[in-house]
């Protein structure tokens, strides 16, 4: 499959097709790893990000035990990141054909072989570019950052060699790796650099498209429960002036009204599937985010220079946050697409999940909007099936994992977890 590389995902005006799962495609492709088609450089970036995880934690223990504070924070901030990307990659290999399941079960169910209406393309559309958008931005600041960490030595030397400071200069590298003393010198040195490079960029747009998979994931499934009440009402639309739906009508309602029971039931059924798989990476990136912002935000705040390390510290603070922010919108997405879908107003539908920040007093439960129809006009075998959707329905759906559910409820309580451990770890700073 061709790597889109000029971002067209990005504009509005592309065919459907073009933007599901452009993020996630885009950067697995370029690794390797993704789903439709595992080349081989997904196993050679496997070994590079392991090489490297494996020197940068030993380097941040070595760091620990002499005491240094700073260095150490300054080292497993991306240590742990990598080392959790290198679990997702593993992941990645083991789940690939579950994956794929996934991915071509969500493709035949949004895009069917008859096509969808104008207004579920006008639904498609809105999600997908907010998917596409969201899920760029963490792959953005993460890019932003790693070539920040590749620049800093670099830029350091630079600024030595103008300033007449030869004397000083002394060749670092963008990770603080621990690495055999004859490749960090001549003529071994640029290559080590190269490799230590890519190990950032490795990290990057693998955590990038393991996270907006997942994203992209849940913005289909509120996709297709949006799709769903839209369903529920043009099932009902042409029967509205009869007293009841008998005969042949009842038969074609019946039919009709059985397909929408069991692609509920799909949905369900495919989320918990997806749930399942993801759960392990859901679990351990969450253990490690509060841990890994924290540091961030202790190192951006004890700094005692300013210039670069500012910007490096910023632009990893913002991309950790807005890695975190992926799943916690995620599973508040899939959450709301039951308990909070679309309200139909006349002819006119108003959908919570346009925006997170829009007012939540329009909620209405999938359960209502059938309960709501008018089901009076039905037989009494039909409205067993109205109380088996309604049932199933209130139930609900999320994207919980052991100990707690992604949400955005979630995501302020790991800001204030963060804050604590920048509390704590001042408290053992020497007063001056």
């Amino acid at each position: 499959m061709a790597i889109d590389i000029n971002f067209r995902f990005l504009y509005g005006n592309q065919p459907l097709a073009t933007y599901f799962y452009a993020v996630p495609r885009l950067c697995l492709n370029l690794m390797g790893y993704w789903p439709e088609r595992l080349h081989w450089r997904a196993y050679i970036n496997f070994v590079v990000l392991a090489i490297g995880v494996a020197t940068e934690l030993h380097a941040g223990f070595r760091f620990a035990t002499q005491g240094d504070t700073t260095l150490t924070l300054e080292t497993f901030c991306p240590g742990v990141t990598s080392a959790v990307t290198l679990l997702k990659m593993f992941f990645l290999l083991q789940a690939r054909e579950d994956l794929l399941y996934v991915l071509t079960k969500q493709r035949q169910m949004l895009f069917p072989t008859v096509g969808q209406t104008p207004v579920k393309e006008q639904v498609m559309r809105r999600h997908f570019l907010l998917a596409c958008r969201l899920t760029f931005w963490p792959v953005s600041a993460g890019f932003s950052t790693s070539s920040l960490y590749n620049l800093k030595p670099l830029m350091v030397v630079l600024l030595l060699y103008l300033n007449g400071r030869t004397d000083e200069i002394v060749w670092g590298m963008p990770f603080n790796m621990t690495m055999p003393e004859w490749l960090l010198h001549a003529p071994f040195y640029p290559l080590t650099f190269i490799f230590i490079a890519y190990t950032g960029y490795v990290t990057i747009f693998m955590f990038g498209g393991c996270d907006a998979f997942y994203f992209e994931f849940c913005v289909n499934i509120a996709t297709l429960f949006d799709f769903l009440q839209a369903d529920i009402h043009t099932l009902f639309q042409p029967y509205k002036d009869l007293p009841e739906i008998s005969g042949d009508n009842g038969a074609v309602f019946e039919a009709i009204l059985v397909k929408l029971i069991k692609r509920q039931n799909e949905i369900f059924e495919l989320t918990k599937y997806f749930r399942q798989r993801y759960a392990t990476i859901t679990l351990t990136y969450f253990i490690s985010a509060s841990m890994v912002i924290g540091f961030s935000m202790f190192n951006l705040l004890t700094i005692g220079d300013i210039g670069m390390n500012i910007f490096l510290y910023v632009s990893y603070t913002v991309a950790a946050l807005s890695q975190l922010l992926i799943y916690c919108y995620g599973g508040t997405l899939v959450t709301e697409s039951v308990s909070a879908q679309p309200v139909w107003i006349g002819q006119r539908t108003v959908f919570v999940t346009d925006s997170i920040f829009i007012s939540f007093s329009c909620r209405a439960l999938l359960a209502i909007v059938m309960g709501s129809a008018p089901w009076h006009q039905c037989l009494p075998k039909h409205r067993l099936y109205v109380q088996l959707f309604i049932m199933r329905s209130q139930r609900g759906i999320t994207m919980a994992v052991p100990f707690f559910s992604p949400s955005l409820a979630a995501y302020t309580t790991i800001l204030q977890t963060s804050g604590s451990i920048i509390a704590l770890a001042k408290s053992f700073q020497p007063q001056a």
